[in-house]
C-alpha cells in the first residue's frame, strides 16, 4: 500500500504543477469572487427613455408640472389634464423637461405621467392584421365558429 502512495503522489503532484492557474477568468462578465450584486449595472428603472425633440402626452389627468426643477418634497406648481402635448426638450433623472405646445411654458414633468402620443378617442388595440384591421366599436374577426348552448327540452317533461 505505501508502494502505491508512493507512485500516486508524485503524478498528482505533476499535475497539479502543469496547470496554469494564473489565467484570467472567462470574459462573460460573471466573476464568482465579486460580492454579491457587485456586477450588476447601477440603472434607475424609472429612467425615461424619451429623446429630446419628441412629442409625447400626459397620460394623467392631473400630471404634476414644476417650472423649474424640483427639489425633496416640493410641490408642482400646476397640473396639466390628460392628454396636454407636449415637446421633450431634455432629460434630468426621472423628471422630462418639457415645453407645452399650447401655452409655450417650460417645466419638468416626471416621465411616468408622460407617454407616446395618442388621439383621446383612440382606443388602444394589441391585435388586428392588415387584413382584418380593427377599429373601435367592431369585433375582429377570429376564425372560431360561434359556440351556441344546447337547447333545452320542455322541462314538464322528464328526460328520455
Amino acid at each position: 500500500m505505501k508502494r502505491t502512495s508512493i507512485i500516486t503522489i508524485p503524478l498528482v503532484a505533476g499535475a497539479l504543477v502543469s496547470c496554469d492557474f494564473n489565467q484570467p477568468l472567462p470574459s462573460n462578465g460573471y466573476n464568482p469572487l465579486d460580492a454579491p450584486g457587485a456586477n450588476q449595472a447601477a440603472t434607475d428603472p424609472y429612467q425615461s427613455s424619451f429623446t429630446p425633440g419628441a412629442f409625447l402626452q400626459t397620460v394623467s389627468p392631473m400630471s404634476a408640472f414644476y417650472s423649474k426643477y424640483p427639489k425633496d418634497m416640493e410641490q408642482p406648481n400646476k397640473t396639466l389634464p390628460d392628454n396636454t402635448e407636449v415637446k421633450v426638450i431634455s432629460i434630468k433623472g426621472t423628471y422630462v423637461k418639457v415645453e407645452v405646445v399650447d401655452s409655450g411654458d417650460v417645466g419638468y414633468i416626471p416621465s411616468v405621467m408622460l407617454g407616446v402620443k395618442r388621439s383621446p378617442n383612440e382606443v388602444p388595440v394589441t391585435s388586428g392584421t392588415s387584413e382584418f384591421p380593427v377599429t373601435p366599436g367592431t369585433v375582429p374577426p377570429t376564425g372560431i365558429e360561434e359556440i351556441h348552448p344546447p337547447e333545452l327540452g320542455d322541462p314538464s317533461r322528464p328526460a328520455e
